[in-house]
């Protein structure tokens, strides 16, 4: 007598650390990077003039001590430059930033849902993210922070390629 055997597979577990990841990066994708590039938007136009003035006024602060030069003028300046570029292209820069907030958020959900095209969905949206503020803004005002924000991308996406073997 022939039996039938039915293997019924339990669903994959999602582990732990890929569960941390992808709450982190929900919170700095989804909390931190849209909800900044809403905020931006709707209050920009109100807040631009006193940060302006702000930022000027620490520029001739600093001039007056002698500070002409160092991270503190220079971050100050780029400033300014960030400053005036939202003015001219706020609409450009903000959307195209929730954009790739967007999709950062759909790839880390298909991530969590184990699937493995979620990481390269992720991958491929931080990447512009990263790099379109340079050319939307000015490559040299934002050097520093795009570096800053490739480093901690980086050990994401390192991480994530780490579980990569747990995703389908």
């Amino acid at each position: 007598m022939e039996e039938n055997v039915t293997t019924i597979e339990a669903p994959k577990k999602r582990p732990t650390f890929l569960t941390v990841l992808c709450i982190l990066s929900f919170i700095g994708s989804g909390g931190f990077g849209l909800l900044n590039s809403l905020y931006t938007y709707v209050t920009f136009e109100s807040s631009y003039p006193a940060k302006i003035e702000q930022a000027t006024e620490g520029l001739e602060k600093m001039k007056e001590a002698g500070m002409e030069s160092g991270f503190f003028y220079s971050m100050t300046e780029n400033g300014i430059i960030q400053l005036n570029a939202l003015s001219e292209n706020l609409e450009l820069i903000t959307g195209v930033n929730c954009l790739f907030a967007i999709l950062s958020l759909v790839g880390i959900f298909m991530m969590f849902k184990l699937k493995k095209n979620g990481f390269y969905l992720y991958l491929i949206a931080n990447l512009f993210w990263l790099l379109v503020p340079l050319a939307l803004i000015d490559f040299d005002a934002m050097l520093s922070m795009t570096i800053i924000g490739a480093i901690i991308t980086t050990v994401f996406v390192i991480m994530y390629a780490v579980n990569l073997k747990h995703m389908e």
